[in-house]
């Protein structure tokens, strides 16, 4: 996969099918990072990561999340977010695990109670 992004070739429906598809994991892996590494924008490579016939809820999952660690959470579309099922959850949830780093440390103490109570049976 690398070979094919340091070529130039760009992940196309019919090259990631051919690569293929994503069905197994390191598949997967492999797409959605080839996917990241020629995309222009967030957007673009998630949407070429999503639009093959292969497992591409999967590609996309990684793609996502290694441009979102290039971009930031402003570079999702704006148009996104309103068809975002659960979009309050979801950015409670991200605070929340943002947070983590700053405040965790597994003591027993007030945050961990806090975790506890927000997300029981963790």
């Amino acid at each position: 996969m690398l070979f094919f992004f340091y070529e130039g070739y760009q992940p196309t429906p019919k090259r990631i099918g051919e690569f293929g598809g994503g069905w197994v994991a390191e598949e997967a892996l492999a797409i959605g990072l080839w996917c990241a590494l020629a995309a222009r924008s967030f957007e673009e490579g998630v949407i070429t990561a999503v639009n093959h016939g292969g497992d591409s809820d999967s590609t996309g999952l990684i793609a996502g999340h290694l441009l979102g660690i290039q971009y930031g959470a402003a570079a999702i579309p704006a148009r996104w977010y309103g068809q975002l099922e659960l979009r309050k959850v979801i950015e409670q949830i991200a605070e929340d695990i943002e947070r983590i780093p700053r405040e965790y440390y597994g003591d027993g103490g007030e945050f961990d109670q806090q975790i506890e109570q927000m997300y029981p049976g963790g």
